[in-house]
């Protein structure tokens, strides 16, 4: 009996040194592709675009979600890659299935999956809304340097790229964004077009109209972007009085979202295994999904009711 024990002891000792060694084998071949590939930038690409991250990067990019993903992660203003987000959501979601699962409930745990994913679309959402109300609060001064600009005698597109280096934050790259996007051949209309997608609001749309009707027919520009930059400040105090009334109300659904989440495990705590009996029997489930649905549906209510379009 020792020697059958001392037989299987060796043997997975045998196969944990085999492991080991291809994985040194894999980890130097590797360093090796890397120095090599550093030799010359040429390599370098290559290598970089041969990487497992970069080959799902551009099988994300050719899917209709995946390009949809890429231009609100790029309106949000992240520094990340459409491939890093997909793998931390999917490693996320596990994450979480795996210790729900056996914390509380198979059922729980496939809830945990969902809440997972809303996180990351709701943190997603929140930077694509945060950097477009930064940049709606620099159209007063955007306005402000056109108006300079062109009363100068300066012609629109360099108005544009005058504005692009004075003005910071979110203003300053969609402008550099534009202007590059004139200087490889799109007309103004083109590039103001674009500008619209990636920062959709009416201050804009108002600012950029007037921009569009005075390149096509002229007028008194200086004038016109004067009283938007008036009333786009007026606007923008405006907007902060609400948010500021409203954010209390938002901080309080996130905060009984989270903790009717902790509720689940301090019942759980309290009497161990009583949700993974619940959701044994129909009855249970039932209740528990007529819950969610109220939760979820009273969390879209505020949601809408808080969500202002001045």
């Amino acid at each position: 009996m020792n020697w059958q024990m001392a037989a299987i002891l060796a043997g997975l000792a045998a196969v944990l040194l085999v492991a080991l060694a291809a994985l040194w084998q894999f980890v130097t071949s590797a360093e090796q592709r890397r120095l090599i590939a550093a030799r010359s930038a040429l390599d370098q690409a290559e290598y970089a675009a041969s990487t497992p991250m970069a080959r799902l990067e551009r099988a994300l990019h050719r899917t209709q979600w995946g390009a949809r993903l890429s231009r609100r992660i790029a309106r949000s203003g992240t520094d990340l890659r459409v491939s890093t987000f997909v793998v931390a959501l999917v490693g996320g979601s596990l994450l979480a299935v795996v210790v729900v699962w056996q914390v509380l409930a198979p059922f729980f745990g496939l809830l945990a999956a969902a809440g997972v994913a809303f996180l990351f679309f709701s943190y997603l959402n929140r930077a694509e809304g945060k950097r477009r109300e930064e940049f709606t609060g620099q159209l007063p001064d955007l306005a402000r340097v056109l108006g300079n600009a062109t009363s100068a005698g300066l012609a629109l597109p360099t108005a544009v790229a005058i504005a692009a280096d004075e003005l910071d934050g979110p203003a300053g790259e969609e402008l550099r964004r534009m202007t590059e996007s004139m200087k490889l051949g799109a007309s103004f209309e083109e590039a103001v077009a674009e500008l619209r997608e990636r920062m959709p609001s009416r201050e804009l749309g108002v600012l950029l109209s007037t921009l569009l009707v005075a390149s096509r027919s002229g007028g008194s520009l200086v004038t016109a972007l004067r009283n938007i930059s008036t009333t786009l400040e007026n606007r923008k105090e405006t907007r902060r009085e609400v948010q500021t009334i409203l954010s209390e109300t938002t901080s309080t659904v996130w905060a009984l979202g989270f903790m009717s989440a902790g509720a689940l495990f301090l019942i759980n705590a309290i009497e161990p295994g009583i949700l993974r009996t619940m959701t044994t029997s129909a009855a249970g489930i039932g209740v528990l999904l007529v819950v969610a649905a109220l939760f979820v549906t009273g969390f879209t209510l505020v949601s809408r009711i808080t969500k202002f379009d001045l």
